[in-house]
């Protein structure tokens, strides 16, 4: 994403700039294996720069908030080599986010919370960097922020064992240094992170899954994660989305966080809608729809 196409948007007195850390390449049926392709026609009309008929190119979405003085950086990106995960077919395009930040002129220290949505490879990818044989934090003043009950899952003995080698590897060059290095801070459900920044737990993509409620006079914003696979997903919400470690859970949530951006009519941020990553959910027809602004 050139810096000319940064987008920035204001919550009250809260400022968020979209950031990208690139664009993935995902065909339909790697992520949404039972919805059939009748399904995909009309949001590969409504969304013609996301989809085609091989599938759809996914924003790798970051936010940097500015808030009373503080900032905050929202997941950190696939990183310098990828996700190696089965159901991403691949980056689309070079890795953007540190080009971003320098940019818009953001040194790393400026960096105050770096808050994780989870734990999944597109969304950790410059949290660290090497130093020799070892790692240090990508933005050395900043708390790591993470729901308690991802770190218990994904740093698990039992769930490193059943990791093949490549992902193996991921997960030592991105998130199981930052307890050693005493940068993470781990959250138990909800829990405030800035002012006008409250983290939520929505679990059911991941056991810790998180998003952001961004309130700041009386505009209300809400920051959702992984919680809508794509913006087909807004108008499909019981669609199953195969990284969604507990399906049933993760339906909840959605319809839950969905109920709640509609009934309130909040802006909803996502990683992986169309850019900048915002929009509202509207009504047409008697169905919800996603629509960027």
């Amino acid at each position: 994403m050139d810096v000319k196409t940064l987008k920035t948007h204001r919550v009250g007195d809260i400022e968020i700039v979209a950031l990208s850390d690139g664009v993935m390449k995902v065909s339909y049926r790697s992520v949404f294996p039972d919805t059939p392709a009748s399904v995909w026609e009309g949001y590969r009309e409504r969304f013609s720069d996301a989809y085609d008929s091989d599938g759809f190119l996914t924003n790798i979405g970051v936010f940097l908030i500015r808030s009373a003085g503080k900032i905050t950086l929202v997941d950190t990106g696939l990183g310098p080599d990828g996700a190696p995960q089965g159901a991403m077919d691949g980056r689309f395009g070079p890795p953007e986010l540190l080009a971003n930040l320098q940019a818009i002129g953001v040194r790393h220290e400026e960096i105050d919370n770096v808050f994780l949505t989870h734990l999944h490879g597109d969304h950790i990818g410059w949290n660290l960097l090497p130093d020799g044989r070892q790692w240090r934090p990508t933005f050395p003043r900043a708390r790591y922020l993470l729901q308690q009950a991802d770190w218990d899952h994904f740093a698990s003995q039992e769930t490193l064992a059943r990791l093949e080698a490549n992902v193996r590897v991921k997960a030592e060059s991105t998130y199981l240094p930052l307890m050693n290095l005493g940068v993470l801070e781990l959250i138990e459900g909800d829990s405030d992170v800035a002012p006008g920044l409250q983290a939520l737990h929505t679990p059911g993509h991941t056991p810790g899954h998180m998003s952001m409620f961004i309130s700041s006079g009386s505009d209300r914003a809400l920051i959702i994660g992984d919680v809508l696979g794509s913006p087909m997903h807004a108008s499909e919400p019981d669609q199953l989305y195969l990284p969604d470690s507990n399906v049933n859970q993760a339906r909840e949530t959605r319809h839950r966080l969905l109920d709640m951006a509609e009934s309130e009519g909040m802006v909803v941020l996502g990683s992986h809608m169309t850019q900048p990553g915002w929009g509202t959910i509207v009504r047409w027809r008697g169905k919800r729809f996603w629509q960027g602004i």
